[in-house]
């Protein structure tokens, strides 16, 4: 994740305090709260690691921050239709690591739908991935497992549309 991606997860832009950081958190939080969003767990994922990873370079922001307006979007909201597109797909397990959704289970079917939603297939990792579009990378070509993955972003659950499967991350 990079600053500007973070920013876009907290639909923040121009000069930025802690205070402004932490007031923005304090509103996503209660916004994607699991008790009134039947997708926060999901959803707290990826604002919790963009508020980690702001907080960790708030010294950087103002500097780095993309002052094109263009470039600035609402992720979270984005990230909030995307999961309840595929909450809605049965037989579909999906999972938040960063601010990057994995996709896997019985999508052979859903196929044409994840499509359509802007998922792509990632052929060695067999599963499908939803990510926002400003993080397409042209230099870091490293494979990383998906285990890899999550240990780097500190997830361990996946979400199945009706229920709850743990995933135990080996340290």
């Amino acid at each position: 994740m990079n600053i500007q991606e973070a920013l876009n997860v907290f639909n923040l832009s121009g000069e930025l305090t802690e205070k402004d950081i932490k007031t923005t958190y304090k509103k996503l939080a209660l916004k994607y709260h699991p008790d009134r969003n039947p997708l926060g767990n999901e959803l707290m994922k990826a604002v919790n690691t963009a508020f980690d990873f702001l907080m960790t370079n708030i010294d950087k922001i103002n500097q780095f921050q993309s002052s094109n307006e263009n470039d600035r979007y609402n992720y979270s909201e984005e990230l909030e239709n995307v999961l309840k597109t595929l909450s809605n797909l049965s037989g579909v397990i999906f999972e938040v690591i960063g601010n990057w959704v994995w996709i896997s289970g019985e999508t052979r079917e859903h196929k044409k739908a994840l499509k359509e939603l802007g998922c792509k297939w990632a052929a060695k990792k067999k599963q499908w991935f939803y990510r926002p579009e400003e993080h397409k990378s042209r230099f870091n070509r490293k494979e990383h497992s998906i285990d890899e993955i999550r240990e780097m972003y500190g997830t361990n659950g996946r979400r199945k549309a009706k229920g709850w499967y743990r995933v135990e991350v080996s340290a």
